[in-house]
């Protein structure tokens, strides 16, 4: 995991951009974890991890759909900025 990674920050009710791929953190069970999803496009279909995990992993999940399918970026929807932890790269 790269500190230094820098991740644009959505909101729940922002619109993911079609060239994104899409963490979502969520509590479960008191624990932070994380979805990954990302879009349709020219190299793969619409898709997911189909459950939530561990942060460093979904973002190396989510690092690996973005290298291999063409993705421009890798978006945080985060409603509660205390949520993250700025070992997992920085929030712009």
């Amino acid at each position: 995991m790269d500190r230094n990674a820098k991740y644009r920050r959505l909101l729940g009710g922002d619109s993911t951009p079609i060239d994104a791929v899409r963490i979502r953190l969520i509590v479960e069970q008191g624990e932070v974890v994380a979805e990954v999803e990302w879009p349709e496009n020219g190299l793969t279909g619409e898709g997911d991890y189909f459950y939530a995990t561990y942060v460093p992993l979904a973002l190396e999940r989510a690092l690996d759909v973005k290298e291999n399918y063409g993705f421009r970026e890798i978006v945080v929807v985060l409603e509660d900025e205390r949520l993250w932890n700025p070992a997992w790269g920085q929030l712009v």
